[in-house]
């Protein structure tokens, strides 16, 4: 009967999901009214041939490739009408053309009055979405109203990086001061949606808290120490050529708090988790006995959190890395480089506050308790 329900809810799951793909797609296509690119499907794809196209003001050949599609628009005022274009591309550049799927189609006017096609992109959102909605639906169906509490403190969570944290920046606001008050609010939130004793919130907040900004000052001290800028990177360097008056430093102490936040809230709440436990199992137990549990539970999570954070920073700076081990630098190289140092940084940093969170989630619980069993609470 039990596996009768869980597949049964991975189909109703994937049905919601499908329906949410479907809206999606009809919405997306339907209000798509840009005039730089419509949406199209690829009917057929002709063989694409090499020609030599010159680049003006260049003495260098550069070698192109041009494909005739036929396809049907299903954007714009000219939906549903079939079109034949040929398409150029660059060679080495551009997505493989599937044909049944849709793209977004792009041109270029010349001086000639001649118009050059391209296709720019895939056109995604529909699957993206759906995918997205697949998990959600899933997470919910599988988990009930826990689940669904998760997923609206990561709503919030994102909510509050998008729409609070990045334009306040942007606008000039000191980032260090906002990424903390950020981390706050997504602390706060995140424990009144996961946290199942109400009474133990304040000490995962605490924990959490105190855990992430001890990292973060072990952060800061190496990023003075090692008198990192913040400026390595193309996207450092862009972003600091477009808003001059931004302070990199405090960007690069920012990504820190904001990338530490999710790993340290995992451990403080797992930490708080068992502890509950065991008090609800024995009220009477030692406070010695509880707070050796939750040092002992938190360094079993430790290990595998660890492993995610630093996986996780690796995976992102993966190309970086391939690209600098290419080259044939040698160790002494890679330690010195400014972008591997701030890597270094953010996964240093984040591990340090993983393992302050365990001691100072685990003395708060411990010191409430002693609080609560002196009031007989």
């Amino acid at each position: 009967m039990k596996t009768k329900n869980f597949v049964l809810k991975i189909i109703f799951a994937l049905a919601v999901a499908w329906t949410f793909y479907y809206l999606v797609n009809y919405f997306a296509i339907k209000n798509w009214n840009t005039s730089e690119s419509l949406i199209v499907r690829v009917l057929e794809a002709g063989e694409e041939k090499i020609r030599q196209s010159d680049i003006s003001g260049d003495e260098d050949r550069y070698e192109t490739l041009e494909r005739q599609l036929i396809l049907m628009v299903l954007s714009g005022n000219n939906s549903g009408e079939v079109i034949t274009v040929n398409t150029v591309r660059l060679s080495g550049s551009g997505l493989e053309i599937i044909p049944g799927r849709n793209y977004l189609l792009v041109w270029d006017y010349f001086e000639d009055g001649t118009v050059q096609y391209s296709i720019a992109d895939s056109f995604r959102v529909p699957s993206v979405a759906g995918i997205i909605m697949a998990v959600c639906t899933m997470l919910i169906a599988l988990t009930g109203y826990r689940g669904l509490f998760a997923l609206l403190g990561l709503g919030a969570s994102i909510g509050v990086l998008i729409f609070t944290m990045i334009p306040l920046v942007t606008l000039g606001w000191s980032p260090v001061p906002v990424a903390i008050a950020s981390v706050f609010i997504i602390s706060t939130v995140t424990i009144l949606c996961v946290v199942r004793h109400i009474r133990y919130m304040l000490v995962s907040l605490l924990g959490s808290l105190g855990g992430v900004m001890c990292g973060f000052a072990c952060g800061a001290a190496m990023v003075h120490l090692w008198q990192l800028s913040g400026l390595a990177g193309e996207g450092s360097a862009l972003l600091a050529s477009t808003l001059p008056n931004l302070n990199m430093r405090g960007v690069l102490l920012s990504s820190v708090l904001i990338g530490s936040i999710g790993a340290v809230l995992d451990v403080g709440v797992s930490v708080t988790a068992s502890m509950s436990e065991f008090v609800d199992y024995d009220e009477k137990i030692h406070l010695d006995r509880l707070l050796l549990a939750g040092l002992n539970v938190g360094s079993e999570v430790l290990g595998s959190m660890i492993n995610t954070l630093i996986l996780a920073y690796l995976g992102s700076s993966l190309p970086m890395a391939i690209l600098i081990c290419s080259a044939g630098v040698e160790i002494s190289g890679i330690l010195n480089d400014p972008y591997i140092a701030q890597e270094i940084v953010q996964s240093l940093a984040g591990t340090l506050g993983l393992l302050f969170t365990i001691p100072v989630t685990a003395f708060c619980f411990v010191f409430q308790e002693s609080l609560r069993r002196k009031h007989g609470g």
